[in-house]
């Protein structure tokens, strides 16, 4: 699971040069380095004030990468996920989607056998949600595929965290990469960490409070 998030992450930056700045990609090695070795993540984990399950992703911007595909909890609020998922499993706190999204070093593989990111119209609008007690920000999707997202928002969103993105038929979590500023606008670049796809039903709203 660490090994596969990590290919992914790596895979995205080659994917899309835009994104390929050599701190995150140095960020990416440094948190695989304290992942896949058990007295190295210990000792991590030792040195946080407060338990992983209790804190939240996007609160620490830049810093956040070692979490942000961390089992059994929600990517968008800290939340303590069920350790059964479907394709279906929301957050009980704030309803983001919690099937994660894994692929081979492609990029073309996903859990659950759920097809790829659906067909979305260009710069069809959507709502970004930066953290989860913020006011939702306006954007517009930019491009769309199975691990990765790009989307136009009128104010930036800092990298490194975990922002929650909906439109009608998708809601998913994504970890920011990069921000890039454009005319009147920024372009934000991020990895897909979960995933819900349906052009059946509108998306329930999150809880607030």
């Amino acid at each position: 699971m660490i090994t596969a998030a990590y290919r992914c992450l790596m895979s995205l930056l080659r994917t899309h040069p835009g994104s390929a700045d050599s701190e995150t990609a140095e960020r990416i090695k440094q948190a695989y380095a304290i992942l896949r070795d058990a007295e190295k993540r210990r000792a991590y984990d030792s040195s946080r004030r407060r338990p992983l399950s209790a804190r939240v992703p996007g609160a620490e911007p830049g810093k956040r990468l070692a979490a942000a595909h961390a089992p059994h909890v929600c990517p968008f609020c800290g939340l303590a996920a069920p350790r059964q998922l479907t394709a279906e499993t929301r957050c009980t706190r704030c309803a983001s989607p919690l099937a994660p999204v894994a692929c081979d070093p492609a990029g073309t593989q996903e859990t659950f056998g759920r097809r790829s990111a659906p067909r979305m119209e260009k710069d069809c609008r959507v709502t970004v949600h930066a953290t989860p007690s913020s006011p939702p920000l306006s954007g517009v999707l930019h491009d769309l595929s199975a691990t990765g997202i790009s989307l136009y928002t009128a104010v930036p969103v800092p990298t490194g965290r975990n922002i929650r993105v909906e439109a009608l038929g998708m809601d998913l979590v994504a970890h920011v990469l990069r921000v890039q500023p454009r005319e009147r606008t920024y372009l934000v670049r991020g990895f897909i960490l979960t995933a819900l796809y349906s052009r059946k039903t509108p998306l329930p709203a999150p809880q607030t409070g």
